[in-house]
């Protein structure tokens, strides 16, 4: 199977690539070509540029096309109209913030969309993009819905914001109650999910959910991160001390539950993590540690403020 990758070299996408190598299948990536992948093809282009995408695919004829990094409608129907109809098969990576405010939780494929308040334009986005694919044309499609996405290589301040602050002896501040839902998958498994996903591609379009089960609430995350890294923390819930400051101004994650049910997926499909999360984190505090890639304590001021009103608060 000839495949397109829509990005590929960042940390989604390079985690599906090395799924899809891991197959054997035969892939070309599409991208700026700064991040070149050894096995495979590279296309290079700006995807917001239509002429440079155009120009970039020509005629070229691809089994499936797989978009790792597309976050508006624009850039959906640039892809769309730029493959010409030469493509079949489709995967595009979309999120579980598509979901809309007050579904049930953790949310089935079947619950309302258009992305809740606090995702923003992200979860707007995303839903547009999940629409202009089904409308696309293609024999076969799926959006993929991941939850938080966890891993060695994410280039977001996630697993890190914890061991730093794990290591450092510094307490995590974690916002309101400390009983907003999140949900993960490793960058691995989801990899796997759109290699099995693939090998089935079933006509028409379709959204799936794909997710570890176990939801984890966000003052309960910070214990788990801490038995990774074989350290004991104090987690401080930030309730109404938190005043006007919001939980993404000092907290990795938004106060929000962040989950999807994957039970369609999962059965459809026979896919699940590899791992448990507790061993993922673990293998995640290694990887990280042993390459040195968690940076120093970086103890904020607003941090620095919160704690001293809890402290307050509890005399």
């Amino acid at each position: 199977m000839n495949i397109l990758v829509i990005g590929g070299s960042g940390f989604v996408g390079h985690a599906i690539v090395r799924a899809l190598l891991a197959e054997g299948r035969s892939l070309s990536l599409l991208n700026r070509g700064s991040r070149p992948i050894a096995g495979t093809v590279q296309l290079t282009a700006d995807r917001n540029d239509p002429s440079a995408l155009a120009s970039a695919l020509g005629d070229r004829r691809f089994d499936a096309v797989v978009d790792t990094n597309c976050y508006t409608p624009q850039q959906a129907g640039m892809l769309v109209e730029a493959l010409g109809g030469r493509v079949a098969t489709a995967v595009v990576i979309t999120s579980v913030a598509v979901y809309a405010d007050n579904v049930r939780q953790p949310p089935t494929e079947t619950e309302p969309t258009g992305g809740a308040a606090a995702w923003a334009d992200y979860g707007r986005g995303k839903t547009e993009v999940e629409h202009v694919y089904a409308a696309a044309g293609f024999a076969a499609a799926t959006a993929l819905r991941p939850p938080y996405i966890c891993g060695p290589n994410n280039n977001l301040d996630r697993e890190t914001w914890f061991f730093r602050r794990i290591l450092a002896g510094r307490p995590v501040l974690v916002p309101g109650s400390g009983d907003a839902w999140c949900q993960f998958v490793h960058e691995d498994d989801l990899g796997v999910a759109v290699c099995k996903w693939l090998r089935h591609a079933p006509a028409g379009f379709g959204a799936f959910n794909v997710a570890d089960p176990q939801m984890i609430a966000s003052a309960e995350l910070a214990h788990r991160f801490a038995t990774a890294a074989s350290c004991e923390v104090d987690v401080r819930c930030v309730g109404t001390a938190s005043g006007d400051a919001k939980a993404r101004d000092w907290f990795p994650f938004h106060n929000v539950h962040c989950t999807g049910d994957p039970t369609a997926f999962s059965e459809t499909f026979s896919w699940a993590p590899a791992a448990d999360l507790d061993t993922r984190f673990a293998e995640i505090f290694r990887q990280l540690s042993e390459t040195g890639r968690i940076p120093a304590d970086d103890w904020t001021p607003l941090e620095e403020r919160l704690l001293a009103d809890l402290n307050e608060n509890r005399q």
